[in-house]
């Protein structure tokens, strides 16, 4: 009969005794090759998480966690769409027959704004077709139109069909004036501040646990892959789960978060206490909503990334200013390290002792990545990785070349300064960053045992911890980022 403190009855045998009758009678334990249990995938955030990465850079403060704006604004000069040219005021469209300007004629020119004036000297798609404004515009419903004539000596010239449609746009290119008692200048453009907004994104976490856990061994020691910590508690255990998805949250929020406040300011979203739950927009919908390019999914090459980081830098960056900072998953920086190797290689062959090397007898060793790349009209890149795209449990979407698509993705991010300041910076509510607290019950690993008696918040044997995160990120002038996408994410 088994008494009722046993676990399992005992065995009993004789003679030759091996391994399987241990195990029988419950006398066999595993063999263990570490004293201690290692994490495994769980994402391991360091150095290079977005939240410790946009710690280098100074942070904006703000005195509350309402909405925060800043202004941006343009050079003041830009091209203005056609829509649509006529023979006569307020006529119909040209047709593929007509000539307008030949012999120096008059045509008329519709624009939805008032941009021009007259003496302005303007032109669409070809330069060699400038059209001279001769008087004010009319205004004609909510368009604006103009009475013009080609500038030339070549009374066979005329505005060609194809360059006259809808949508072809025009630019000014300098006010023309006589040299004999001229009578006015053209006007000087001017162009408003537009303002951009952004909302703070609040997370909040928390975990109860008894008493009786306080101080509790557990039967294996656990190792933080970060710090290299060992600890067999429970109670330590449970605070590096709380912390490290506290941290994962937080970089997903500065990274993925999208505002959820309608065009007319109106937040749809209720939490739990019936008020309402609002989210700012993270560093990726800042980028994008600016620019967003996709690459052939199998066709990324260095030549094609030259020419998307000059469209960036055109008229924009000074020569010495072009730096830019590439973040990536592993597969992306593998990606990034192959398209340079195959770039280089139409130069010269890299057969160097740098990547090719004798370790001993016939053995060869090749080695190497590429992380940086100095191109042409001073751009610069830094390669640098970004682990929450290689978030396997997030990302869901696979690549045809191994990994997740994800992990193919590029944020180029400018990392320059606008008006002295960094154009990527994260945002914090002054006091309110990061907010801890716990309920004490009876029992709880931040009181002393024994002794005096404690104040206690709750009657339970056991206690609470809770934290918060209050923040956001800016990115100033989106203009100056992008993401690159695979089509694959299209």
């Amino acid at each position: 009969m088994i008494n009722i403190l046993q676990e399992y009855q005992s065995k009993d045998w004789a003679g030759l005794t091996t391994k399987n009758h241990l195990g029988y009678a419950h006398m066999l334990e595993p063999q263990k090759s570490l004293p201690y249990v290692t994490m495994i995938h769980q994402m391991r955030f360091g150095y290079n998480d977005l939240d410790s990465y946009l710690n280098k850079f100074p942070k904006i403060i703000l005195e509350t966690d309402d909405n925060w704006q800043w202004d941006l604004m343009g050079g003041g000069m830009k091209n203005v769409p056609l829509v649509k040219a006529s023979l006569t005021s307020n006529g119909s469209a040209i047709s593929a027959t007509d000539k307008p300007g030949i012999s120096n004629g008059e045509f008329y020119l519709t624009f939805p704004e008032y941009y021009f004036s007259d003496v302005d000297v303007i032109f669409g798609h070809k330069q060699e077709y400038q059209v001279r404004i001769k008087d004010e515009p009319l205004s004609i419903g909510n368009n604006w139109e103009y009475r013009v004539e080609l500038v030339t000596g070549d009374p066979s010239l005329f505005m060609p069909y194809d360059e006259l449609q809808s949508g072809k746009r025009f630019s000014k290119q300098y006010s023309l004036v006589e040299s004999t008692l001229s009578k006015k200048g053209g006007k000087v453009n001017y162009t408003s501040p537009f303002r951009m907004r952004n909302a703070f994104t609040r997370l909040r976490m928390e975990d109860t646990r008894p008493g009786n856990m306080v101080s509790r061994p557990m039967g294996v020691t656990m190792v933080d892959p970060k710090t290299g910590k060992k600890t067999n508690l429970w109670q330590d255990f449970a605070d590096w789960q709380f912390d490290m998805q506290f941290m994962a949250q937080k970089n997903k929020a500065l990274y993925y978060s999208r505002i959820n406040k309608t065009a007319s300011g109106n937040i749809n979203n209720k939490g739990k206490s019936g008020f309402e739950l609002e989210q700012g927009a993270g560093l990726r919908q800042q980028i994008e909503s600016s620019n967003t390019v996709f690459y052939p999914t199998n066709n990324f090459n260095i030549q094609w990334l030259i020419n998307v980081l000059l469209d960036l830098s055109e008229n924009k960056l000074a020569e010495d200013q072009r730096k830019f900072l590439l973040r990536t998953g592993e597969r992306g920086m593998v990606q990034f390290s192959q398209a340079i190797q195959d770039y280089s290689n139409l130069f010269v062959r890299i057969l160097d002792d740098n990547r090719i090397a004798k370790v001993g007898g016939n053995a060869l060793e090749f080695s190497g990545q590429f992380m940086r790349f100095k191109g042409p009209q001073g751009i610069e890149i830094d390669v640098m990785h970004d682990p929450i795209k290689d978030d396997r449990v997030d990302n869901k979407e696979l690549h045809p070349n191994g990994g997740v698509a994800e992990s193919y993705v590029y944020d180029i991010l400018d990392v320059g300064t606008s008006n002295g300041e960094s154009n990527i910076r994260k945002v914090v509510c002054k006091g309110s960053e990061d907010i801890k607290g716990y309920i004490a019950g009876l029992r709880d690993p931040y009181s002393p045992f024994g002794g005096a008696p404690k104040v206690m918040s709750t009657a339970i044997d056991g206690y609470s911890v809770h934290r918060m995160w209050i923040g956001g990120v800016q990115v100033t002038d989106p203009t100056r980022c992008m993401v690159l996408k695979p089509q694959i994410l299209q």
